[in-house]
């Protein structure tokens, strides 16, 4: 029997129940609706009036303002999501991920309209105990190490620059320059700038650029051409052109933390002895905060270990991509490159891959664990937990009429994450610490 609101909706389970493809399809009424729904509601956006025209109209004025294919694009992405999550609904299927669809066709007036989605339901998981955790205590002891690395920290980050003892440019140099750098012909203002201190060195800048200014003097001006691949397959090398004028080669000169420097620099702490006693004691502060959060994170990691069931690769994968795109955002943020980062933690990129994958998949069966405490012990959202979350979200979320919060997937996810609290704080408050 075909669900109420589709022409078809068929599920069937693929890959031994991780992946179940719903085909779908609507009549040409219901497709009018939603093209209706759509092209007034871009309007709005748009700051068209969408009250005093018909859909036609409409949608030749989003053409002209956007483009007929972004139009078109935009439309078909519009119905796919309002579709698919009706759907979902309809056919009451808890999923994890982003549905994976795919049309063949546009939706356009006055046509039936149908696609495929794929769905990733939560996996059946289950707890081999749903009792208190036995953790063993974190001691994190401040050891002078850590103090010695604090004040080599201080002192990377009180480095100057001075005069070479050298005239000519290096690999491993620093140059004080100007530099105009054109990319396939356009201006390419990362790699460009007026007295920019340049870092001479395989992973800062192009080999081309390394190339060209190499053996350069004070005073010299050059200009000069070169190609980069950035490691794409398949693509074209990127061209690049450059003028420099070189004001100065410059070394970047570590200090020597000891009494002299600290009277000059931080004479508040009076000597080296003084320095390093208040860092000890910024240390002893952070102890406590530190052995919290390990325990928080024992406490995590030994509920997760009693966590049995399969998860689907696609939640691990999707959990690696969210990780991964908000730590290069996190490394983009302090305006370092991740070749940079890398060399600053002493690692490569394979293995940095590997750790943000392993972080993820932890992370990921710590909370399906939490999720099972939670249906195992019956802790639940409340209604007035869910408005306080919903207030504290941005104002376009925030202000949302509960339906359409609802509807967009919204309660369910704020839901989710207060389940979790609670039963992160159901297990700190009757764990049993051991030693």
């Amino acid at each position: 029997m075909v669900q109420a609101g589709f022409l078809k909706l068929a599920a069937e389970e693929k890959d031994g129940g991780q992946r179940i493809e719903v085909e779908i399809e609507v009549g040409a009424d219901r497709v009018d609706e939603l093209l209706d729904e759509f092209y007034r509601l871009m309007a709005r956006v748009r700051g068209i009036d969408a009250a005093s025209g018909d859909c036609s109209s409409l949608s030749l004025a989003l053409a002209d303002a956007l483009g007929e294919e972004e139009v078109r694009a935009a439309s078909k992405d519009f119905l796919l999501n309002r579709l698919t999550m009706e759907a979902v609904r309809e056919l009451g299927i808890d999923t994890v991920l982003a549905p994976g669809v795919h049309a063949k066709e546009v939706p356009a007036f006055g046509r039936a309209f149908s696609f495929v989605a794929n769905l990733t339901p939560r996996p059946e998981l289950s707890l081999l105990d749903a009792g208190p955790v036995r953790v063993q205590r974190p001691v994190v002891a401040v050891e002078e190490s850590d103090v010695d690395a604090q004040v080599a920290f201080s002192a990377q980050q009180c480095a100057e620059f001075q005069s070479a003892d050298h005239a000519d440019v290096r690999v491993g140099d620093f140059a004080l320059m100007d530099v105009d750098m054109l990319k396939n012909g356009a201006p390419c203002k990362s790699l460009s700038g007026l007295r920019r201190r340049v870092e001479v060195s395989e992973g800062c800048v192009p080999q081309g650029f390394i190339d060209g200014v190499c053996g350069m003097t004070p005073g010299e001006e050059r200009s000069f051409s070169f190609d980069a691949d950035d490691g794409a397959v398949g693509e074209k090398p990127d061209s690049y052109r450059a003028s420099v004028r070189l004001y100065e080669v410059q070394k970047r000169v570590v200090p020597v933390v000891d009494d002299e420097w600290v009277e000059r620099v931080l004479p508040q702490f009076g000597n080296l002895e003084g320095f390093r006693a208040r860092i000890r004691a910024d240390l002893e502060q952070q102890k406590e905060k530190v052995e919290q959060q390990e325990l928080v994170f024992r406490v995590r990691s030994a509920l997760e270990k009693r966590l049995v069931g399969t998860i689907p690769d696609e939640m691990y994968q999707e959990a690696k991509e969210s990780l991964m795109a908000s730590t290069l955002s996190s490394i983009d943020a302090k305006g370092m490159t991740l070749e940079e980062y890398c060399d600053e933690h002493g690692t490569t990129k394979d293995a940095f891959n590997m750790n943000v994958f392993m972080q993820a998949a932890e992370t990921l069966r710590q909370n399906l664990a939490l999720d099972a405490l939670a249906r195992k012990r019956g802790i639940a959202e409340t209604c007035d937990e869910i408005a306080e979350a919903k207030a504290a979200l941005p104002q376009t979320l925030a202000t949302l009429p509960d339906e359409e919060f609802e509807r967009r997937g919204y309660r369910a996810s704020l839901g989710e994450s207060i389940r979790r609290k609670k039963a992160l704080s159901w297990l700190m408050e009757t764990m049993i610490v051991e030693g």
